[in-house]
């Protein structure tokens, strides 16, 4: 890992504390400050487990998942090709995704929700550690569809 590539981390892990900090000062604690409609809020949660708080109350066991997570990718990163930048590009999406919702997790002891969105009469709220990780999963399949891709038309 380079420097840049550190930096880059580390600069969605401050991106992302930097909104929650924000939110958290403007928005209550369970309030919801309507941006487009009722589609997307800024909301001020706290989710003291995983996706929709499953897991809730085992704050030691998500903490230690999410270090073994950045453990596995970090791990997974070395063992790309250099030239294989969109999976290197979305492993370092999802080390900064994780890194963000841990430091929440080591500090506060849970994680800082500020997007609500509601579709269809259904609603989920996250933040942008959660949407990096979303960014870099996908990143990383669709570079190893193209691989893929690629090996088929062979």
């Amino acid at each position: 890992m380079n420097k840049r590539e550190i930096r880059w981390v580390l600069l969605l892990i401050c991106v992302d504390q930097l909104t929650k900090f924000i939110v958290n000062l403007t928005v209550e604690l369970g309030d919801e400050v309507p941006i487009l409609g009722h589609f997307f809020c800024l909301s001020d949660a706290q989710n003291f487990g995983t996706a929709w708080n499953i897991v809730e109350g085992h704050g030691l066991l998500v903490i230690l998942i999410t270090v073994l997570s950045l453990i596995l990718v970090y791990s997974y990163f070395h063992h790309l090709d250099d030239d294989d930048r969109m999976s290197r590009y979305g492993l370092l999406w999802m080390m900064g995704g994780l890194g963000g919702n841990l430091l929440d997790r080591l500090f506060l002891h849970y994680v800082r929700d500020i997007f609500l969105i509601t579709i269809a009469g259904g609603s989920m709220i996250l933040n942008l550690a959660d949407l990096f990780l979303w960014a870099g999963l996908i990143l990383v399949v669709g570079s190893h569809f193209k691989a893929w891709k690629a090996s088929q038309s062979q």
